[in-house]
């Protein structure tokens, strides 16, 4: 080929491969363009388009809100004394794959023995841990085994929780200190109550929500937004290290944390104690499991100063097992069953809830209306005879009757027939134009969250009128009741319960009082200071009349009955046969007590509900008397005794046998000997037969002494320190000896104040070092003998108290 050939070829060529080149060229920089194009668009996406949304997520996870929740405030009875306050405990947890030390100056098994050792973990959960820890963190063939198996790192598992700073901190302490990771301490606050069952209705219950405290019921509920305060809250940017710490020099926006508040209430811890413990005997003697209620209030202020009731429950423990069951036959009731008593029963204020019929105690209301609308007074005279009033015939429980009497009379005695004629003579329009003046069928305003209404006909007949005059057909709750009786005992003024009194953010002392609510006189003096002049005589002659309680002091009151006839039918009728229902007779019965009557501070109302025929509302009367006589003496009053109260409190009695026979039936023999029956919490088991009893059948007594029973053998020996009841009443003596675990026997009339006692106090009778006792006569040798000399008994001992001259 000639050379001009090969140029011309080699020319083609090139020009072929540039022509290629410049097409790739061409390729490229259109694919350049192209790319540069989508990369502008998704930038100018990203910057304008989608900004406000990317720079929300960046912000959601850059920026973070830390919440500080204030510590719950406390809420503490009218003495200062904390009902329930709040502390801080500790969740302790622990990312499995995590727990080791990254100087390896301890081992694992090192790790686990600390954490269980310094938490008192058992060996079972020492053993459960170590094996989390080592199955996570698991490498060759069994890290294979278990990737492929998918089973994947555990990310939390809870070792403890509940922890108290004195635990957590010296552990916390050892795990920086070896330089230990994965173990987690999360901070809850948490809520202790240190007086039990006391009040538990009133103080309510709290849950964790959101990461604080909420109150669910009573005043926790209540006043919920003061007791918790306001969380303040921070918002600012955080790194991504392990701290999660606020970046430095980053703006942050931050609210302050509003603190809470202590609430200061009504309530005085030593008469809830008095309270209850004087309920507990009631229940014991009516054989009631629940339905025992009772209310103190201050009658000027409407001062909730006590309030309880039978069940109750333990505030830190709100789903315990209820008093009187046994844990087999709690376990017989269906979860339904369960949950329904414990709401009826037990969560429910029943003083504030449920209604009741007050039976003759609400005469009281009747009589008041009577004298303020002059249709009588207290001599006007009435006939007993039966009144009949659509058919239906209306009598005086006392079978015999009583003829004619005057209102002040047929008032102490009780007398049905008494009521209808004076309600007559009130007229039916003005009766009920009164009982809606006087606020009883209506809320009091008390501030507890539940109060129900009193529940009354719209169209009462002439028989629900007649009903109604003496305590039937209509029903109330007991906060009503008291509220009117409490008018009754100040001088005719309205009030309006309440059980906060004031906030505080220290001290009582610095108090902020919450305002009394000044409300219309209602009823005259003279009206109210006639209406009391009546209640003293169901005291002295009446339904209520020689209770223990009330020796020594004046008070007035007023017993009420009421019957509720249930019918029940039988689930085990034979075939064939009809099944007629049973009908079963429960009583309400109630006392409601003024005190000290010639002027009156205190009102006490005590209620027992569906009791059986058996039981009279004299219990009741026992009951609020006792309660009374120890709040007068709380409050530094003594008794002055009568010449008849005296020959009766010299009284020696001796015990009967209880044994074999039912606890139910025990205390309310006991009961209708005005002794006191005291059963155990744990094991008031009602229909149970008594095995022992303390002190011993033949034993003798003083008169209102207590006696302790026990459906099983007391085999411990459980030894009492021997209180001083030189300088007190024989009634102090009584109520001290109680609250011991002791008897007492008065030796001489027990006027004035006691002077001695067969067996010394503890800080009298401690024996010298030689072994002699204060006297200098040689120690006892047997172990009773040597514990007397130290001031200590067996429980349900029982002491000589001296009177007078000896």
């Amino acid at each position: 080929m000639s050379r001009g050939s090969i140029k011309k070829q080699t020319d083609r060529t090139t020009k072929n491969e540039q022509r290629r080149f410049n097409r790739k060229l061409v390729y490229v920089v259109l694919v350049f363009f192209v790319v540069a194009l989508l990369v502008v668009l998704e930038v100018y996406n990203v910057q304008i388009v989608r900004h406000d949304a990317l720079a929300a997520k960046a912000a959601q996870q850059q920026y973070m809100t830390g919440a500080k929740f204030p510590k719950r405030g406390m809420i503490l009875d009218r003495n200062g004394y904390p009902l329930a306050l709040s502390t801080y405990v500790y969740r302790i947890g622990m990312t499995p794959s995590d727990v080791y030390s990254w100087t390896e100056s301890v081992t694992v098994e090192e790790i686990v023995n600390k954490i269980v050792d310094a938490l008192n973990l058992s060996d079972d959960k020492r053993e459960t841990l170590l094996e989390a820890i080592l199955t996570d963190r698991s490498k060759g063939w069994r890290g294979l085994k278990n990737y492929m198996s998918e089973k994947r790192p555990v990310t939390y598992v809870q070792i403890a929780k509940g922890v108290t700073e004195q635990f957590a901190e010296p552990l916390r302490v050892w795990l920086n200190e070896n330089h230990v990771g994965g173990v987690r301490f999360d901070m809850e606050e948490q809520r202790v109550y240190n007086n039990g069952f006391l009040g538990s209705q009133v103080i309510g219950i709290v849950e964790q929500a959101n990461g604080k405290l909420s109150g669910v019921s009573g005043l926790e509920a209540q006043y919920n937004e003061l007791l918790s305060g306001h969380a303040g809250y921070t918002y600012a940017r955080h790194n991504n290290y392990g701290s999660r710490g606020i970046v430095p020099y980053s703006s942050t926006v931050s609210r302050p944390i509003q603190e809470s508040q202590h609430l200061v209430t009504s309530l005085d811890l030593e008469i809830e104690r008095i309270l209850r413990s004087e309920l507990l005997s009631m229940a014991a003697a009516a054989g009631l499991r629940s339905g025992v209620q009772g209310i103190v209030l201050d009658v000027v202020s409407g001062d909730v100063l006590a309030m309880e009731q039978i069940s109750s429950f333990q505030l830190d423990d709100p789903g315990a097992l209820p008093l009187g069951f046994t844990e087999e036959a709690w376990d017989a009731l269906s979860s339904d069953e369960k949950e329904t008593y414990y709401s009826l029963n037990i969560w429910n204020n029943i003083n504030v809830i449920d209604v009741y019929e007050p039976g003759s105690v609400f005469k009281g209301v009747t009589l008041a209306i009577g004298l303020e609308t002059a249709s009588a007074t207290e001599d006007t005279m009435f006939s007993d005879d039966v009144v009949v009033v659509q058919g239906v015939p209306i009598r005086c429980a006392s079978e015999s009757g009583h003829g004619t009497e005057t209102l002040r009379e047929g008032f102490y005695r009780s007398c049905n027939p008494v009521f209808v004629q004076l309600a007559d003579q009130i007229g039916k329009e003005t009766y009920y134009d009164w009982i809606h003046r006087l606020g009883i069928s209506g809320t009091t305003g008390l501030d507890l969250p539940g109060e129900s209404r009193g529940i009354m006909h719209a169209n009462p007949m002439p028989i629900d009128f007649a009903n109604l005059c003496f305590g039937e057909s209509s029903s109330f709750t007991a906060i009503q009741m008291a509220r009117f009786f409490a008018m009754i005992g100040n001088g005719g003024h309205f009030v309006t319960p309440r059980v906060a009194i004031g906030t505080t953010e220290d001290q009582i002392e610095s108090m902020m009082p919450f305002d009394i609510k000044i409300n219309d006189h209602m009823l005259s003096s003279r009206t109210c200071a006639s209406v009391r002049s009546m209640m003293e005589d169901v005291l002295t002659k009446g339904t209520a009349r020689n209770t223990f309680g009330a020796m020594g002091f004046s008070m007035a009151g007023k017993t009420g009955t009421a019957t509720d006839i249930k019918y029940v039918h039988s689930s085990k009728t034979a075939e064939g046969e009809k099944d007629e229902p049973e009908e079963i007779v429960y009583l309400t019965c109630s006392f409601v007590c003024l005190f000290p009557s010639e002027q009156p501070r205190y009102v006490a109302l005590i209620t027992l509900r569906n009791a059986e025929t058996d039981v009279s509302s004299r219990l009741a009367a026992q009951c609020a008397t006792r309660v009374a006589s120890r709040i007068l003496n709380h409050d530094g009053m003594l008794q002055s005794y009568s010449s008849e109260e005296l020959r009766k409190l010299s009284m020696i009695m001796t015990l009967d046998n209880y044994k074999g026979i039912t606890i139910r039936e025990a205390a309310r023999r006991l009961q209708h000997l005005d002794l006191n029956p005291v059963v155990p919490e744990d094991a008031f088991y009602l229909d149970m037969p008594c095995v022992t009893q303390m002190p011993a059948p033949g034993s003798q007594v003083g008169y209102g002494s207590t006696v302790w029973l026990y459906p099983d053998n007391v085999n411990e020996v459980e030894w009492i320190t021997v209180p001083d009841f030189r300088g007190r009443t024989y009634h102090e003596c009584i109520y001290l000896a109680t609250e011991a675990g002791v008897a007492i026997i008065p030796v001489g009339v027990p006027q004035g104040k006691a002077t001695g006692q067969s067996i010394l106090p503890a800080e009298d009778s401690a024996p010298s070092k030689d072994g002699q006792d204060p006297s200098g006569a040689p120690s006892g040798n047997t172990e009773t003998e040597r514990e007397n000399l130290t001031g200590r008994v067996k429980r349900g001992e029982i002491i000589q108290v001296y009177f007078g001259e000896q």
